[in-house]
């Protein structure tokens, strides 16, 4: 071989061993951190009735794409329950098309919401059944779902004389179905299932889930923070560490999703007992409420979370009429609030502008969307 041909091979070699390692450097580097704005598609009922939904659902899902749009959100978490856009029974016809609506808007929707509710007896199965477990979760993984929400209704809970051991004995009961589940999550892709702290759910201050959880891949199944539900069983104090701060620390890696409401916390006069209740953010201050966001949104960015902050607006609000109105509860296009009057497709765009607004008013301040991470 001439001695020019040699170098020139080898140059050409050595070029494609530096390609090589650059392409293995970049398979290698591991994703930015997201936070990613989201928005419960129970406030986007409204764009259809129910019934419209299951016959045209890639309509419906334009239009729900769109309505999200305005509202300033990124992406949108699907509700997949009986009173929600996809009915559970219709889930192989309805949800493929209304993912393809939603999604064709420029729109994210990789997270439903579900009615899941793994009871506490490890003898029970037939719950799989019941709630269609394997029905929806077929259908999700195959159509691009890596995580939904559970325990919305029904689930286990410490019942008033439960005490010691057989509190423990309960969650040890739930730890079995979600193992059962998570078995489920890795059969059709590897979805993510995510507890919700709320009500009197087990988890409402996240350890009791944790432990129910021991175990099991988090990658699996793991912990919707809603953070109002879980700082209003155990309000902040006006100075040092609140409960929830210690909570996000020490349960970082099995956190997968969060909720962003605020809360305001009220005593009554005459027994001295303390109440709480979500209230609407004003963007142009810290939110009004007792949520440290500043703290919150910097324990979320150096924990290394990486997911939905999702508005679930269940505040009241000002009706056209002069009244007020709860906007938790699921209104379709059909329900008295838009049949009367009381309610308008703009107002509803405007609060939930004003969610989202204040969404990323609040991560930008703690340092989202800087040293290469992303907020959307």
């Amino acid at each position: 071989m001439e001695r020019r041909n040699f170098l020139s091979g080898a140059a050409v070699m050595a070029a494609g061993l530096a390609l090589g390692r650059e392409a293995a450097a970049q398979a290698a580097a591991p994703e930015p951190q997201k936070l990613v704005t989201q928005l419960w598609s129970r406030h986007l009922q409204w764009v259809s009735t129910q019934a419209y939904a299951q016959s045209d659902p890639e309509g419906t899902g334009i239009m729900i794409g769109e309505a999200l749009m305005q509202s300033g959100y990124a992406a949108v978490d699907l509700t997949v329950r009986a009173d929600g856009h996809v009915l559970p029974q219709n889930v192989a016809t309805v949800l493929p098309l209304m993912l393809k609506g939603i999604r064709s808007t420029g729109a994210i929707c990789d997270h439903i919401g579900v009615n899941f509710a793994p009871p506490a007896d490890p003898d029970n199965t037939q719950w799989i059944a019941d709630q269609y477990v394997h029905e929806i979760l077929s259908v999700a993984g195959a159509n691009g779902i890596r995580k939904y929400r559970f325990n919305n209704a029904g689930a286990a809970n410490f019942a008033p004389n439960t005490y010691g051991d057989a509190m423990t004995a309960l969650l040890d009961g739930v730890r079995v179905n979600h193992q059962r589940l998570a078995q489920i999550n890795a059969q059709y892709g590897g979805l993510c299932g995510v507890a919700h702290t709320h009500g009197n759910n087990i988890g409402t201050t996240v350890y009791d889930y944790e432990y129910s959880m021991r175990g099991i891949d988090p990658e699996l199944i793991g912990i919707n923070l809603a953070i109002s539900h879980t700082a209003g069983a155990a309000p902040p104090p006006s100075s040092g560490t609140a409960l929830w701060q210690l909570e996000m620390r020490r349960h970082m890696p099995r956190i997968k999703c969060t909720a962003v409401e605020d809360m305001r916390a009220a005593v009554n006069a005459t027994t001295g007992a303390v109440s709480t209740s979500t209230i609407e953010p004003n963007p142009a201050t810290t939110g009004g409420g007792l949520i440290n966001w500043t703290s919150f949104y910097q324990l979320l960015l150096g924990g290394g979370y990486s997911g939905a902050a999702e508005s679930q607006i269940e505040y009241t609000i000002a009706d056209a009429i002069g009244g007020t109105i709860s906007l938790n509860s699921a209104f379709f296009a059909d329900n008295a609030a838009f049949t009367q009057g009381r309610l308008t497709p703009a107002m509803m765009i405007a609060t939930m502008k004003n969610a989202s607004d204040f969404i990323r008013v609040r991560a930008a301040a703690a340092g989202w969307g800087q040293n290469g991470t992303q907020l959307l």
